[in-house]
């Protein structure tokens, strides 16, 4: 009983720790997104750990007037941060009303593999819950986007095969059964 409660104890530090933010706001996965380099599991880790992170913003200033000294902020949550950082352009559109990017916005941006899973990674993207508005998995709602490429889609599909398993298996109990036509 002690060792459990030091151990939640200790998770709650972790997680205390991972919301401190610097003087412009940046939590440590602010900081992390600004790495070109850093993995998705880099992302995955520190997102696992506190998944409010992906929601705080941070001041990033995007210009400076020269003449007056004046500066432009913009406030980032860590995936528009990282979105800046690998020059792929967004607007306001694209971000729900946390500030984070929706998945239709990430599937229509042609990114590489490597990128929509940072971004899924960063987001805590669940890839296990089907749109609201129209019941489609999220590997299902990118197959109904133009130009999708099919390794995108593989990808997706395999992030949890157990999911296309389901569905498959949904559909064989659903569709009508057929009778074997007799050999006359």
């Amino acid at each position: 009983l002690i060792s459990h409660h030091h151990h939640n104890n200790n998770n709650n530090n972790i997680n205390h720790s991972l919301l401190q933010t610097d003087e412009l706001g940046m939590t440590p996965l602010h900081v992390l997104c600004l790495n070109p380099n850093a993995t998705p599991e880099m992302f995955k880790i520190l997102a696992n750990a506190c998944p409010q992170a992906a929601t705080i913003q941070a001041e990033m200033i995007t210009q400076v007037d020269h003449d007056d000294g004046g500066r432009i902020v913009e406030m980032v949550t860590p995936t528009k941060l990282w979105l800046k950082v690998k020059g792929i352009s967004y607007n306001d559109d694209d971000f729900d009303e946390q500030g984070l990017l929706t998945r239709n916005a990430a599937f229509q941006k042609g990114l590489e593999w490597n990128d929509l899973n940072s971004i899924m990674s960063i987001q805590s993207f669940n890839l296990g819950v089907a749109n609201e508005s129209n019941n489609l998995y999220p590997c299902m709602q990118a197959a109904t986007i133009n130009g999708m490429n099919l390794e995108m889609l593989y990808h997706l599909a395999m992030y949890d095969p157990k999911l296309i398993y389901q569905q498959v298996q949904s559909f064989e109990t659903k569709a009508p059964t057929s009778k074997k036509a007799r050999n006359v």
